[in-house]
């Protein structure tokens, strides 16, 4: 009985850690298949540094955003952009009002907090824009330094060297189970202790 006790003891304790070992792999796999989306250029995660889309975009967050076809787009949509002569701003706002002409497409924006909406129409040129899908708060400054080359090349080398550490580890803990499970004990020995040794019974012999 002590024995079995024992032994479901060892094997909860070897399911705990085999389960947190498969969620660090899983989170540090999305992790790293996230750098390697903003790294091909379909994602790209961008820091929201005013107040111009509270309080969906809060200050200090970041905001991820998704290549997706220009043809796509419609009122509602949040969208990055440039303003007319300004390529080194870059505006994360939402689109009030849309006009087609031909291959052409004309855009004006409004941030949700601003009360009047930007003083210019966008001509949209090229085939593809990027969306706003969600955001995510403080984490503002992190998203300045993935957007950096530096930054990109360091993300992709920790989340490599951490998913492969976690699948070590889980390698380790599996060649560890199998060990145990393999181990038989002994034939002829109890498991459970043995108690004091019986005195010999005295026989009296009648006289």
């Amino acid at each position: 009985m002590t024995a079995l006790v024992r032994r479901l003891g060892t094997g909860t304790a070897m399911v705990r850690k085999l389960a947190v070992a498969v969620l660090l792999t899983v989170i540090v796999g999305s992790a790293a298949a996230g750098v390697v989306a903003v790294a091909s250029g379909d994602w790209q995660v961008r820091p929201i540094l005013s107040g111009s889309m509270r309080p969906g975009f809060p200050v200090g967050g970041i905001v991820a955003t998704q290549r997706v076809p220009v043809s796509t787009l419609r009122v509602g949509d949040v969208v990055v952009f440039h303003p007319p002569h300004q390529a080194g701003v870059t505006y994360i706002h939402r689109i009030v009002w849309l006009e087609r002409k031909g291959d052409r497409l004309l855009v004006r924006t409004k941030g949700d907090a601003n009360v009047y909406r930007d003083p210019w129409t966008l001509r949209v040129r090229g085939p593809v824009a990027y969306q706003a899908r969600f955001t995510l708060p403080l984490l503002g400054y992190a998203a300045v330094w993935l957007h950096s080359p530096g930054g990109r090349r360091d993300m992709l080398i920790v989340a490599g060297c951490a998913f492969l550490v976690c699948a070590v580890s889980l390698l380790a803990e599996w060649k560890r189970r199998f060990r145990r499970t393999t181990r038989r004990e002994p034939a002829g020995l109890s498991a459970d202790r043995p108690g004091p040794p019986k005195q010999p019974e005295q026989v009296v012999q009648p006289r």
